[in-house]
């Protein structure tokens, strides 16, 4: 059986009631520091992949940031591509 919205209403005011507000901004302030987390897990595993992407490209990554890798990436790989293209013709 699904709630409602006045149940879910009612459940929510309970919850509020017995655990009292500091408990609540205890629970609240663990989820963010959960998300924090999580991102910044997901930034360094992104940054882990760009360096390995920049070094098998013979670019060195030290001391760049992810845009300017990202950049330096594109423009190797569109010569590459342009003097692939050029070896073909």
């Amino acid at each position: 059986m699904a709630l409602l919205g006045l149940e879910l209403l009612v459940l929510l005011i309970l919850f509020i009631i017995l655990l009292r507000p500091k408990i609540i901004t205890e629970i609240g302030r663990g989820l963010g520091e959960l998300v924090r987390e999580f991102k910044r897990g997901e930034s360094k595993e992104k940054k882990k992949k760009l360096v390995k992407v920049a070094e098998d490209l013979g670019i060195d990554p030290r001391g760049k940031s992810d845009e300017e890798l990202l950049e330096e990436i594109r423009r190797k790989l569109f010569a590459q591509n342009s003097q692939g293209e050029v070896k073909d013709a």
